[in-house]
């Protein structure tokens, strides 16, 4: 915990400490195969008032990424999926079957995650204008992921369909997930609500513990594996999953 706790320290010292060179970010767009290049760019102030970002992203969910630490992300993500190709021949070793294909579907959605170092910072121009210490200075080079606000929810995880569905105003997790079917060895009780300025919650979603919890346009839901269902050396597969979802590129 101590060395996690220290790398990402080290990651973000590119927005705490004062820096003599100019930062470049680079602004991917949807629909567009380039992104465009903002040189100069030197605090968050800067980045937010921007002229060619005016109208062009919903800040709430725009991602800024970090190059060292996307190298990180992307590290992570190639051992979650060994891991959960270890797990899953495992489980086939043990002729678990259905639970090594529910496995076998979840590694495919972690292959497909577009992941990126994000910095969890606030883009609000008002929050960085107001709060102290919220105007952060950039150093190096970023990645900055603009969108259109979003109109969608993203369900993700140990069950069937996955992928996005409209948002649909008060609905809460369990709504999302009344017409979805759990596959073997899901958690039945729980699901995570991944908001898009990246924080996640674990929300109650069975009959006798469900509470409303409204999901906000944009979010992600995922429903992960009961903790009975995973051998004791992958108990922590949910955790690192979800932390992927944190940091992933939004669509």
């Amino acid at each position: 915990m101590k060395k996690q706790l220290l790398l990402v320290v080290g990651l973000c010292a590119g927005f705490i400490a004062s820096a003599a060179a100019d930062s470049r970010v680079a602004v991917y767009s949807p629909g567009q195969s380039q992104p465009v290049v903002l040189e100069g760019i030197n605090t968050l102030q800067q980045l937010t008032l921007n002229p060619k970002l005016a109208g062009r992203t919903w800040w709430p969910g725009t991602v800024i990424a970090e190059q060292l630490a996307t190298a990180v992300q992307l590290e992570r993500q190639r051992q979650l999926l060994a891991r959960l190709g270890a797990l899953s021949a495992d489980l086939r070793q043990d002729n678990d079957l259905d639970l090594a294909n529910s496995v076998d579907r979840v590694r495919s959605q972690v292959a497909a995650l577009r992941v990126t170092g994000r910095q969890f910072v606030s883009l609000d121009a008002d929050v960085i204008r107001l709060q102290p210490g919220a105007n952060r200075r950039l150093s190096g080079d970023y990645s900055l992921y603009t969108l259109a606000k979003p109109t969608s929810v993203h369900i993700f995880g140990v069950l069937t369909p996955t992928g996005s569905q409209p948002f649909q105003v008060s609905r809460d997790a369990d709504d999302y997930l009344q017409t979805h079917q759990r596959l073997s060895g899901a958690e039945r009780s729980y699901a995570w609500v991944i908001l898009p300025d990246g924080q996640a919650k674990s929300v109650p979603v069975a009959y006798w513990n469900r509470r409303h919890n409204e999901v906000a346009p944009g979010s992600a839901i995922y429903v992960g594996f009961s903790s009975w269902a995973l051998p004791r050396a992958y108990q922590d597969v949910n955790e690192n999953i979800v932390s992927l979802l944190t940091h992933r590129i939004p669509d």
